[in-house]
């Protein structure tokens, strides 16, 4: 005797377990695509204020001139002169970079969170701008720090210029910046 009774497709079942379980993995991957943005936008911030450091010293190197490098909300930009003088006599800017509309520039005045200095236990408040002075065989960007965040998260990432270093660098937090948080990749 034959059967004829053959099952042609899936039970409504077991189509809703498939689809529940696509769709708690779905989510459960989104939440970690945001983190992995967000940590990734964060440390392009601070490689290229750092790259953009580096730059500016080499043209006041170059031009063996004082720069001003000033910051705002997101752009940061190169001015010939110093930045103790008047901002409407430091006149168009020579050189600019912008930060991504997701990163913005955080000052002293505006962040509980400091820049940790590497090697030491020292906190550095975030720079509204330098001054970098040309000299022979000395960097010519002064101690200090840039800090940035990645919209209103707890993600930070610092441009360092520290003493010990000819070269400026740039360490990331994911934490708000608490201490022993900060690390460089």
């Amino acid at each position: 005797m034959v059967n004829c009774s053959r099952k042609l497709g899936f039970t409504l079942v077991e189509v809703l377990v498939v689809v529940t379980i696509m769709g708690i993995l779905s989510g459960i991957g989104v939440a970690s695509l945001r983190s992995a943005v967000a940590n990734s936008r964060i440390k392009d911030a601070g490689i290229n204020v750092t790259a953009f450091m580096q730059r500016a010293a080499n043209e006041a190197t170059r031009l063996n001139e004082k720069l001003c490098v000033k910051v705002n909300n997101q752009s940061m930009k190169l001015y010939k002169g110093e930045c103790s003088t008047e901002a409407s006599k430091l006149g168009d800017p020579i050189d600019e970079m912008t930060l991504e509309s997701s990163n913005k520039f955080i000052t002293g005045s505006e962040s509980n969170v400091k820049c940790s200095v590497l090697g030491s236990e020292e906190k550095k408040n975030p720079e509204e701008s330098m001054t970098l002075t040309p000299k022979i065989g000395v960097s010519p960007i002064p101690s200090g720090c840039f800090l940035m965040r990645y919209g209103n998260t707890d993600r930070f990432a610092a441009s360092i210029k520290s003493p010990t270093k000819f070269a400026m660098y740039y360490e990331l937090t994911y934490n708000g910046g608490a201490d022993g948080s900060w690390f460089e990749p």
